[in-house]
């Protein structure tokens, strides 16, 4: 198993390029893709159970930390409307970068509401998805939940240690009860293809892990280093680590590589589609 590590710098040298001319906006875009691109290359386990017990835990590390951070400043992940499109559309558009992207920015109080309501809003999403497959009846919308684009007075309000104690408790047992409906599902269960062309089952498990590393480190990581340049430096030299950790690893039939969206890719893949995205934001410059 090769990584093209080649490529990535040259296109790494390329993106840097465009910041006298194009300021920071392709950079930007490109940092975003990087860092999915990372996530992915992440093994989790090929059970999509066992990927969920094994994120949630690595999850909470990072949630922990949350406490004590002032709930006011919003930081802007690197996550955008426009990389979310291109990643989940059947048929996306090339990915812009637009001067102004539609971001998504987090408080403290933000990523913990994100984890408990996207972990909910999929626990109820299997019940759903076996009555529609079992009895012909259509999911009916049951979206409370606010999304990643939109903050909540609450969510800038201070985090105590003992605020942080409850949201923790909440979370613990939503990702208790989805590990538990999800371990009695069958193969079958899983697979099933909704006729609409929606997820199965077993793309939302994985889903549901991947982007609750997204939801726990969204602040942190914004907060870490906000130039640009030195963001997109930095998850350039996490990428090649990744990469190189995949390479000593090798072939092993026991994990899987999943997007931050559940679909499942080989590492040379996953890097074939960044490649090709920071090829598209390339294509804008000077636009």
């Amino acid at each position: 198993m090769t990584i093209d590590r080649t490529s990535l710098e040259k296109s790494r040298t390329r993106v840097l390029a465009t910041v006298p001319a194009s300021g920071h906006r392709i950079v930007v875009g490109a940092t975003g893709a990087r860092t999915v691109t990372a996530w992915a290359l992440a093994p989790a386990p090929r059970d999509p159970v066992r990927h969920l017990e094994a994120a949630h835990a690595l999850a909470r590390e990072h949630l922990r930390r949350l406490a004590g951070h002032d709930g006011a400043p919003e930081a802007a992940s690197v996550m955008t409307e426009e990389l979310f499109v291109r990643l989940t559309d059947a048929r996306p558009a090339p990915l812009a970068a637009p001067t102004a992207p539609r971001g998504y920015t987090y408080t403290p109080r933000k990523c913990l509401r994100r984890v408990l309501d996207h972990t909910l809003d999929h626990l109820n999403q299997i019940d759903q998805w076996l009555l529609w497959r079992d009895r012909g009846v259509v999911p009916t919308p049951t979206d409370g939940w606010v999304p990643s684009t939109v903050t909540l007075p609450d969510d800038r309000l201070p985090l105590t240690p003992a605020d942080l104690e409850a949201w923790l408790w909440r979370i613990d047992q939503a990702a208790r009860l989805l590990v538990q409906r999800a371990a009695g599902l069958t193969a079958a269960d899983l697979d099933w293809q909704p006729p609409d062309g929606g997820w199965p089952l077993r793309r939302v498990l994985h889903h549901v892990a991947r982007s609750e590393l997204l939801y726990s480190t969204a602040f942190a990581e914004a907060s870490e280093e906000p130039d640009p340049v030195r963001r997109y430096d930095a998850v350039c030299r996490r990428l090649d680590a990744a990469a190189r950790a995949v390479e000593a690893r090798g072939p092993d039939p026991s994990i899987v590589y999943a997007g931050l969206y559940g679909v499942l890719r080989t590492p040379e893949e996953l890097v074939g589609d960044l490649l090709t995205m920071e090829g598209e934001l390339l294509d804008t410059a000077g636009r």
